[in-house]
């Protein structure tokens, strides 16, 4: 099963960036994220075994951390290609964000989690291989808006019916 670690959002929140995402389908080509799958990856996983699972759990709710308030900070972009990019609602630099994600790779690492990147650049994906230019994405507006980090959650992410659906499998509340 493929697994991991996100931070989600409360509906209110989801329903303010999938606007976003929704004018973003209607001018542009890409696969666009879904509502339901909207959140902020911690770390990536990916393949692994429900043995392995089960460490990761176990270890995620070792995790100690108060809630805490992150913001985005406007539309950007990692390019896939030539011709398309990721784009997504970036997120302001944090000092709880960035201890959270080091307690959630010590955790995964405990757990017996090989770490391959440790490069984090906190996103929210909107849209993959979607065909943009730099003119088009600047002329994107979206008012930042500051989200309530209440949970960290083990996601799984599959497909159901041939729809990518993310389904969030334990999860370790926040102080």
């Amino acid at each position: 099963m493929r697994i991991f670690i996100a931070l989600l959002f409360p509906g209110i929140v989801k329903n303010k960036i999938f606007e976003l995402v929704n004018e973003l389908e209607n001018k542009f080509e890409g696969n666009f994220t879904a509502r339901d799958n909207l959140h902020l990856t911690l770390y990536y996983i990916g393949e692994i075994d429900e043995v392995l699972l089960e460490k990761v759990k176990k270890e995620i709710k070792e995790i100690n951390f108060n809630k805490f308030s992150y913001e985005t900070l406007g539309i950007g972009s990692f390019k896939n290609s030539f011709k398309h990019r990721l784009l997504h609602l970036t997120v302001k630099e944090d000092i709880s964000l960035k201890s959270i994600h080091v307690k959630v790779l010590n955790a995964l690492k405990k757990s017996g989690i090989e770490i391959n990147n440790l490069d984090f650049t906190p996103h929210i994906t909107l849209g993959r291989k979607v065909f943009i230019n730099d003119l088009e994405m600047k002329s994107i507006k979206f008012s930042d808006i500051s989200i309530l980090a209440s949970r960290i959650s083990v996601m799984e992410s599959k497909r159901i019916d041939g729809n990518l659906v993310y389904e969030e499998i334990d999860y370790q509340l926040l102080k």
